[in-house]
């Protein structure tokens, strides 16, 4: 086995099956430890993606117009993608969309035909606060908004959204379910985190130990 291999196999086990927010101080010889894909994870010095969910981005949805309907949304600082799901496909529709910032707006859609029931648009606007998405249906169903996320890429370490219990210097933070948990040594893991998990209250310190075998 080469050198890289034996340090991507590096696995710990975590030894506190409590759920909820756990830290747990980064080996020396696992500085990119990681749990699985399925829980929300990220190290406090490296970027990582949070989601903002409906709830906590819609501002407005009204009737611009006659076979138009609006979407206005409120973009958290740092914001790269909007991503919007229907009900229902558009069916050809067209779709405006714009983005706003302090130094003005961005048109990313001009009538653009779409097909599917989702909607990603890519925000290039660093400063963007907020983006009015329409849609035009004419002689086809109000279209009808299922869910919408905004993800943007933050360093935990010097965001204000995260508190100072999450900020751990050289730390990897787990929101865990209560089952036993193996982290391996994982560079290519998506660090990912909601912005509702950030809310919830209390993280434990959690130590791990050694295994030899991945799982």
């Amino acid at each position: 086995m080469t050198l890289v291999s034996l340090v991507l196999a590096q696995c710990f086990v975590m030894n506190d099956p409590t759920p909820g927010w756990k830290q747990i101080t980064l080996p020396s010889n696992a500085p990119q430890l990681a749990a699985p894909d399925g829980y929300e994870q990220f190290r406090a010095s490296d970027t990582a993606t949070v989601t903002h969910e409906l709830t906590e981005i819609l501002r407005n949805s009204y009737r611009s117009g006659l076979g138009r309907q609006t979407f206005d949304f409120a973009l958290p600082t740092g914001t790269k993608t909007v991503t919007l799901r229907f009900s229902q496909p558009l069916h050809s529709s067209k779709v405006d969309a714009v983005v706003e910032g302090y130094r003005g707006r961005m048109s990313l859609l001009d009538e653009r035909r779409m097909s599917g029931s989702e909607l990603v648009l890519q925000v290039p606007l660093p400063e963007a606060n907020r983006a009015i998405v329409t849609v035009h249906y004419h002689l086809r169903d109000v279209p009808n908004l299922d869910a919408a996320t905004v993800d943007r890429h933050v360093v935990p370490r010097t965001s204000s959204d995260f508190p100072a219990q999450l900020k751990l210097e050289n730390s990897l933070y787990v929101r865990t379910f209560g089952e036993p948990l193996t982290l391996c040594q994982r560079p290519t893991q998506a660090m990912t985190v909601t912005a509702r998990g950030l809310q919830e209250p209390g993280v434990r310190s959690a130590s791990i130990t050694s295994t030899k075998e991945p799982r």
